[in-house]
């Protein structure tokens, strides 16, 4: 099944959905734009939350405690303590369970890993691309401002750039200029006339290719970290996620699902499907297409649900059309 990345409805039915003032196709972020994310620094909490009081729980900066590298204490477990922690040994000792207690590090690390591949281009409103640069901006300058190191990685179909995370704007501002480098070969790759030299990167995405990528994320030293993915996550192989379990296993891991309404619903009627390199056409007046459709995205949905869950990680689901501050303060406390 195609990536479901959109170029264009048929001019009966809607027009173009990627189609903005200007006739651009992606419109060009710009650091202006993203540095303009700093002024809801103060919406997010420290803590990262969860919605039911599992080995999840204050997963993101605490004040006092957190996974650093100093072994703080050693005391009975609690709800909601991560079981990452326990303390085997204690535990069969005593015959009761008990957990390792770190002393939180002052800057923590942060790498927020954001994907420009090509089924990022799709959107109704704003493209998924523009979405996951403003979702990336909104974290970085909340986590700034809670004293934290920023940095990441941006990645499209075979090409990627490491920042390591760096304290005040040192390690966000390259990544915030790397996520408009590759939007701008994002939208330039639609533009055949006038390709970038990092769009003929775009057409050479291999299928799992996310996967690989992933292993920087993996390599990465200390414990503790903050890894945020902000993805469709069409480029992961779901049959293969033992790169999750391994960043969960070292670090906190985050990922950020970033979705369009026209993704789980496809319009009634006739319309064109690409992935940015096939089109095909799709009958939307046949209820079976649809229903097929339909059950299809279902299904993929319930696998990265699982494999975020087997992996440790914590998924969140961000649409193109809400606000990136409003619905990351309802997970950061």
């Amino acid at each position: 099944m195609l990536k479901q990345t959109w170029k264009k409805f048929s001019n009966r039915l809607m027009p173009q959905p990627l189609a903005v003032e200007g006739g651009e196709f992606l419109p060009e972020l710009s650091l202006q734009q993203l540095i303009g994310w700093q002024r809801y620094q103060s919406a997010l909490g420290a803590h990262l939350k969860t919605q039911s009081r599992s080995s999840l729980a204050g997963q993101h900066r605490s004040r006092i405690q957190g996974r650093g590298m100093e072994l703080s204490e050693i005391r009975n477990y609690q709800p909601g303590d991560d079981i990452r922690l326990m303390d085997w040994k204690v535990t069969a000792r005593t015959r009761k369970p008990h957990t390792k207690v770190f002393l939180e590090e002052k800057e923590r690390p942060v790498h927020l890993v954001v994907d420009m591949s090509h089924s990022m281009l799709f959107g109704s409103e704003r493209s998924k691309a523009e979405q996951a640069a403003n979702i990336a901006a909104t974290l970085g300058w909340s986590c700034l401002s809670q004293g934290d190191r920023c940095g990441g990685l941006v990645f499209n179909g075979s090409h990627y750039q490491l920042i390591q995370p760096k304290a005040r704007q040192k390690g966000l501002l390259p990544l915030l200029q790397a996520l408009c480098q590759y939007g701008k070969a994002l939208d330039s790759d639609i533009d055949q006339e006038n390709p970038s030299p990092l769009s003929a990167q775009l057409s050479q995405a291999q299928p799992g290719r996310m996967n690989q990528v992933l292993q920087q994320m993996a390599a990465q030293s200390g414990h503790g970290n903050l890894v945020v993915i902000i993805s469709d996550f069409w480029s992961l192989d779901l049959t293969d996620f033992s790169v999750l379990r391994q960043i969960s296993k070292r670090h906190n891991l985050l990922a950020i699902q970033v979705s369009d309404p026209l993704e789980y619903e496809l319009p009634e009627g006739p319309c064109n499907l690409t992935d940015g390199r096939q089109q095909v056409f799709f009958d939307g007046d046949k209820p079976q297409d649809q229903s097929r459709y339909r059950k299809g995205y279902e299904q993929r949905q319930q696998a990265l649900q699982q494999a975020l869950l087997k992996s440790g990680g914590q998924l969140i689901s961000l649409s193109t059309r809400e606000h990136p501050a409003e619905v990351l303060k309802q997970y950061f406390a």
